[in-house]
């Protein structure tokens, strides 16, 4: 082999040395990159807060249970005979307090009916005035867990689900009662006769 060979085929062989040193050290920076990535992804996901707030057990103290992780959904079938309306409720933490939103789609008398926010309200967690748990503690025996009977008030957290059903229209009239005058105490204006008329005794 000529001289100049030598040399061309020692620089090749030196480059193609290099080269593959090269490709080495990124595949190892590759894998260390990715080793440390999925460890921070880890320690993120362990460090995480979670809620152990149970819909089930602790609907009845659910203000006391929630916290900002959580949102109670509400839905109320406000219908009657030939009227339909339908309320819908969130309610989440912040801190020490509970926020409460409603909105209300009426089909009877709306030809495009669409949520309409009614009220936006903040208490303590501590408030002794709306008394909701009382009322779900109340209509306990109206819980319903068959999916095909209407259900009147459905509750949701996540991916629990209760939900509250009456047997014939005497039972459905008393429920709504019930429930209305609860929600007043929260929504005293009572605008529109969301939540029925109040009957003054003379």
């Amino acid at each position: 082999m000529e001289e100049w060979e030598l040399i061309l085929y020692s620089r090749t062989t030196h480059s193609s040395s290099v080269s593959h040193k090269l490709k080495k050290a990124i595949y190892i920076l590759i894998g260390i990159t990715f080793f440390v990535s999925c460890q921070q992804k880890q320690k993120t996901e362990i460090e995480k807060p979670k809620s152990e707030f149970d819909l089930i057990s602790d609907m009845t103290n659910f203000r006391q249970k929630m916290t900002e992780l959580d949102t109670l959904t509400i839905l109320f079938d406000h219908s009657v005979c030939t009227y339909q309306g339908y309320e819908r409720i969130e309610i989440t933490k912040t801190s020490d307090s509970i926020n409460i939103v409603s909105n209300f789609k009426e089909l009877t008398f709306d030809e495009n009916p669409k949520w309409k926010e009614i009220y936006d309200r903040k208490i303590s967690e501590k408030d002794t005035i709306w008394d909701f748990e009382q009322f779900l503690k109340r209509n306990e025996k109206r819980k319903n867990s068959d999916q095909n009977e209407r259900g009147i008030l459905v509750l949701t957290n996540k991916k629990d689900t209760i939900r509250y059903s009456t047997d014939g229209l005497v039972d459905l009239n008393r429920f709504l009662a019930d429930y209305y005058e609860t929600m007043r105490e929260i929504y005293p204006e009572n605008k529109n006769g969301i939540y029925g008329v109040e009957v003054v005794e003379e």
